[in-house]
C-alpha cells in the first residue's frame, strides 16, 4: 500500500503518499484550464480542521537570537562573498553531521531545526535557505530528478523526493548578473554523488511541500482532520504542486468522498501526466469502484514502466518482508542488486531477511557486503555495530 511526502502506502489496497524528503513532482505541466482550488475543498466534511494551529510562511523561515548569532559568527571577518558562503556552509554541514539525526517525519520550521536533534533534508534546506538568505546571499531551492524511491514508516511504503539548494554571492552595485561561482547543498549523499538533473522551484511551492509532509504525517496518524488542515494548505500555497493533490484525494477517498478523490487525482495528472503516484492511486479507486478493466490498464502500464526501477523491487520487498513471504522478499532484494548493485541498503535488506529466516551465515555475509558498499559514510559505522552485534550472537548460540 502507498502514501506520499514531497519526498508513503495506507489501507486496503496500494496508496501514495507523496513525501519530500522525507514523492517528487516533476515541474512539468499540462496547458490545462483547472478549476481554482478551493472549488476542490471541502471544509464541511471536516468540520475541526480550522481549530489546529498552522504554521504561517513567517514562521516557517523564522530564525531565533541563536540562529542569527551563528549566521555572524559563520561570516564575519571573512574578505569574499565566496569565502563566507562557503564557511557557512562548511559550518552548517558540520553541525548537521555532528547534532543532527536524520528523520523522516521531522518536518520542523527553520528555527527548531536549528535547536533540535533531528530533521529530515526539506526541514535542513529550509533552515539553510534561511540562513543563507538572512547572510545576503541570493538562495534557490531545486528539485532533484531522482527515480521513485520508497521508504517503509509504520507498515506504509512512502513515496520520497528530493530537494536541495543552490548560493550564489550576491548583486554588487551596478552589476546585473550574479557570478558564475555557486555553491550547491545538497544534505543527501547520492544525490551530491549522481549529478542528477535539477529545476527551480519557488518559496510557494517549498511552503506546499512542507504543508504537504505534515499533512501525509497526520494521515499516517489517523488525524483526519489535521490532514485536512495541511494539505488544504498546501494547496492553497500552490495549486500546481501535485503532490499534494494525490494526498488530498486519499484522504477523500478514506473519507468516502470519492467524487473528490476523483478529481483530485485527475488534478494531480493534468499538471505532470507522468506521475506514476497520481495513477496508482487512481487505478485503486477505480477498482474501489468496481471500474477493473480500467485499474487493470493503469497497473500494467505503471509495472512496465516500475519493472527496471531497482528501488521498486526494495519497496515490494520491505512489503513481502513485513507480511510475512521471506523468500519473495529475497527474489526482489536480488532483482534490485542485479539492476543496481551499488545500494548499501539492498544488502542490508536480505542481510535483514537471512536473519528473520534464521540464516546467520548467510545474513552475517550480506552485512559485510553493506558495509563494503557502503564506503565510508555513517552507514558504515552503523553496519559495522551490526556485525559486531551478530557477530556475538552467533558465537552465543553455537555455544548453546
Amino acid at each position: 500500500m502507498s502514501v506520499i511526502f514531497h519526498f508513503k502506502r495506507i489501507f486496503i489496497l496500494t496508496l501514495a503518499i507523496a513525501l519530500f524528503c522525507t514523492g517528487c513532482v516533476s515541474s512539468k505541466q499540462n496547458s490545462v484550464n483547472l478549476v481554482p482550488a478551493k472549488q476542490l475543498l471541502n471544509d464541511a466534511a471536516f468540520t475541526q480542521f480550522d481549530s489546529y494551529a498552522i504554521e504561517r510562511p513567517a514562521d516557517i523561515f523564522f530564525l531565533d537570537e541563536d540562529a542569527l548569532a551563528f549566521i555572524a559568527e559563520s561570516t564575519t571577518g571573512l574578505q569574499s562573498d565566496e569565502e563566507r558562503i562557503a564557511r557557512l556552509i562548511h559550518r552548517i554541514f558540520a553541525r548537521s553531521e555532528l547534532d543532527l539525526i536524520y528523520e523522516a517525519s521531522a518536518n520542523t520550521v527553520a528555527s527548531e531545526t536549528f535547536k533540535n536533534a533531528s530533521a529530515n533534508c526539506l526541514s535542513l534546506s529550509i533552515m539553510t535557505y534561511a540562513m543563507a538568505k538572512q547572510a545576503g546571499f541570493r538562495t534557490d531551492f531545486q528539485i532533484v530528478d531522482i527515480p521513485e524511491y520508497w521508504t517503509r514508516r509504520a507498515g506504509y511504503s512512502l513515496l520520497n523526493g528530493h530537494i536541495n539548494l543552490r548560493i550564489q554571492a550576491k548583486i554588487r552595485n551596478t552589476v546585473k548578473t550574479f557570478y558564475e561561482d555557486s555553491f550547491v547543498v545538497d544534505f543527501d549523499p547520492p544525490s551530491r554523488s549522481n549529478r542528477l538533473s535539477t529545476s527551480y522551484v519557488s518559496e510557494q511551492t517549498v511552503l506546499a511541500m512542507f504543508y504537504n509532509n505534515k499533512g501525509a504525517d497526520a494521515l499516517l496518524k489517523q488525524n483526519d482532520e489535521l490532514a485536512y488542515a495541511y494539505l488544504r494548505e498546501a494547496v492553497l500555497a500552490d495549486d500546481s504542486y501535485a503532490g499534494a493533490w494525490v494526498n488530498l484525494g486519499l484522504l477523500y477517498r478514506k473519507k468516502g468522498l470519492t467524487d473528490l478523490a476523483m478529481r483530485s487525482y485527475k488534478r494531480a495528472i493534468n499538471l505532470d501526466d507522468d506521475y506514476s503516484t497520481a495513477w496508482e492511486n487512481l487505478a485503486v479507486l477505480y477498482q474501489q469502484l468496481g471500474d477493473v478493466k480500467a485499474a487493470s490498464e493503469i497497473n500494467a502500464r505503471l509495472e512496465a514502466k516500475r519493472n527496471s526501477n531497482p528501488f521498486y523491487h526494495q519497496m515490494l520487498a520491505e512489503i513481502d518482508r513485513d507480511e510475512g513471504r521471506l523468500d519473495n522478499s529475497i527474489l526482489h532484494y536480488e532483482k534490485a542488486i542485479k539492476l543496481n548493485d551499488k545500494q548499501h541498503q539492498l544488502y542490508y535488506g536480505l542481510a535483514a531477511v537471512y536473519f528473520q529466516k534464521g540464516d546467520l551465515a548467510s545474513s552475517q555475509r550480506f552485512l559485510k557486503l553493506a558495509k563494503r558498499k557502503a564506503g565510508k559514510s555513517r552507514a558504515a559505522d552503523i553496519y559495522l555495530g551490526k556485525l559486531s552485534a551478530l557477530s556475538s550472537y552467533i558465537s552465543s548460540t553455537e555455544h548453546n
